[in-house]
């Protein structure tokens, strides 16, 4: 199983994804954290962030107040859902939640057509 990490940088330190890498190793034999992943020296990081994505099995969307507020972040949630990969949320509370639970911390956005949509 690989899971790919979405966040807000600016609502996550590095001990914070080091945490969050930890949690989900427990469940999955791969765990993508841009921050955490060694770049080699003049590879295009938005190309290297596409494949990892692209290879994923679940999406983790990393709760915070900021999440959705980045273009980047919100690219790669509607990204996943348009590309079928199962999206979870990470919740504050160290909990993963489905789409269609009723404690995503989404709310106000709906799930059409696999992709997502303010209401």
């Amino acid at each position: 199983m690989r899971y790919f990490v979405s966040y807000a940088r600016r609502d996550n330190s590095t001990e914070r994804l080091r945490e969050i890498g930890a949690f989900l190793s427990c469940t999955a034999s791969d765990v993508y954290i841009d921050d955490l992943e060694p770049h080699l020296s003049g590879a295009d990081r938005v190309q290297v962030v596409v494949d990892a994505l692209a290879l994923a099995d679940v999406f983790v969307a990393v709760e915070s107040s900021n999440y959705l507020k980045s273009e980047w972040t919100r690219w790669e949630f509607e990204t996943a859902f348009r590309m079928g990969i199962e999206v979870v949320a990470l919740r504050s509370t160290s909990t993963l939640v489905r789409a269609a639970d009723l404690d995503w911390p989404w709310p106000n956005y709906s799930l059409t057509g696999g992709a997502a949509h303010p209401q």
